[in-house]
């Protein structure tokens, strides 16, 4: 018997409570001495969504199931950055090679990152999600969209980013004041450094040193500046091209599926285990697996299930969006902000088409959010003639809203990964910390020694 379209109503209708009550609540600022950082809506949504499925609200196979419309959810989040992109190109061709190719050094992180998760805490692919990024919403976006947030990769990333959430910033600011003390690097290649991808990173790392050189401030302001927006710019396709694939690499070159398999083994060794329990977790299992015959579907079903996921998560930010300007001096309501989401939408689909094309056609075969990326940016180009009015649209829709119904499908289906996260939860924190070094070391040094060779410091 054929579904109904609306089978899955239950997970989508949490998803927009958990949405309109985390907006609600809203960005709670903490101040930890000279520091302040903030916690989030979509933190709010992950950790509710975790909590409702821990109290069996929902089955394994609706937690299957978010985790598969999660990768459709963050196909707005992409759309939305790549917007961003198009009337600052000439700036970004303007800027340099020295902030052009500082990017490279958050290699740097996933060299330092990974090592420490496989070598001192044996985690899985975890390691992965944790270590090839500093883990901030575009890096969710992308884990979503290539590995799903309900497996390990997605353990990793959400962890990451929890991690730097409640202390990245503060830790950050501790990280700039120990380089600003030893002077190792031009305060204008620490001001690279800071531009992370994370408003309040950035703002931590760059007070230490406005503050120790403040008759440089502006200059050092403004590279920081040019760095961040570089780093939405260009971060997607340094992650996808460069990052995930060396991580992967690293991970087998340091035999990391060998050290958790032997981890997994010893655990085992000291758990008994309950029959009964064991037969209820597979068959639950069994009937979760039911659920990812989605990408077993016609093309017509998968494209049904595309709109549907796509069209409500679209709303949904929306709705978020609304409630998140209507507190503040500038209020969007969700009418005025549908044309933008309504050229998102399209950004969306076509992207969805061309990556169905080339893979049936050709021997290619990218994440999809490549082309809705690309063709984002190309679309907010000052030379194309609506590319002024999408830009302008796009931007009454905030990035933060937009991550918060991700992170509630992403809440309700990491309830079943919980006792997997707990198991690696030290060593994602370790690990996303050596990810925060890695990013700031690798960035400023690329920095330093291409600022030294054009004679500018």
């Amino acid at each position: 018997m054929k579904k109904s379209f609306l089978f899955d109503w239950k997970i989508h209708l949490i998803a927009l409570v958990l949405v309109i009550v985390s907006e609600f609540i809203g960005i709670i600022p903490i101040k930890l001495g000279p520091v302040t950082f903030s916690l989030l809506p979509m933190l709010y949504a992950l950790v509710l969504g975790i909590i409702l499925g821990s109290l069996k609200v929902f089955d394994a196979k609706s937690m299957k199931l978010a985790g598969v419309y999660i990768s459709m959810a963050v196909t707005w989040l992409i759309v939305q950055v790549a917007a961003g992109t198009g009337p600052n190109i000439v700036t970004i061709l303007k800027a340099g090679p020295a902030l052009i190719l500082q990017e490279f050094g958050n290699v740097g992180t996933l060299f330092l990152a990974i090592p420490v998760g496989v070598f001192f805490f044996s985690m899985g692919r975890q390691a992965i999600g944790a270590g090839f990024s500093n883990s901030r919403e575009p890096s969710i976006a992308i884990v979503g969209n290539i590995y799903g947030l309900d497996g390990q990769e997605g353990q990793g990333v959400m962890g990451a980013y929890i991690t730097g959430t409640l202390i990245g910033t503060v830790f950050c600011g501790l990280l700039a004041s120990l380089f600003v003390s030893l002077g190792l690097f031009h305060p204008y290649a620490l001001g690279m450094a800071a531009g992370t991808g994370s408003g309040s990173m950035m703002a931590a790392a760059l007070a230490p040193v406005v503050e120790a050189y403040p008759e440089m401030a502006e200059q050092v302001s403004s590279y920081a500046g040019m760095s961040q927006m570089l780093t939405y710019v260009d971060g997607t396709y340094m992650s996808i091209f460069v990052a995930i694939p060396l991580s992967e690499w690293l991970y087998k070159k340091l035999k990391g599926p060998e050290r958790y398999e032997k981890k997994q083994a010893k655990l085992a060794d000291k758990v008994t285990v309950d029959p009964e329990a064991e037969a209820k977790r597979k068959r639950e299992l069994e009937l979760a697996q039911e659920a990812l015959k989605v990408e077993e579907q016609s093309k017509g079903e998968i494209w049904a299930t595309r709109l549907k996921v796509v069209i409500l998560s679209g709303i949904f930010g929306g709705i978020a969006n609304a409630i998140l300007t209507g507190k503040g001096d500038a209020p969007v309501s969700f009418v005025e902000s549908l044309p933008g989401l309504l050229m998102m939408f399209v950004v969306i689909m076509l992207g969805y088409a061309i990556d169905d094309f080339l893979r049936e056609h050709t021997k290619i075969k990218l994440p999809n959010i490549v082309y809705m990326s690309l063709l984002g940016l190309l679309f907010s180009l000052p030379i194309m003639p609506f590319g002024q009015y999408f830009y302008d649209q796009t931007r009454l829709i905030g990035l933060l809203p937009l991550c918060t119904p991700i992170l509630a499908y992403a809440g309700i289906s990491a309830a079943k990964d919980i006792n997997e996260f707990r198991q690696q939860g030290v060593g994602i924190v370790f690990t996303a910390i050596a990810a925060f070094i890695g990013t700031y070391v690798g960035s400023a040094a690329i920095s330093y020694l291409i600022l030294k060779a054009q004679g500018i410091i």
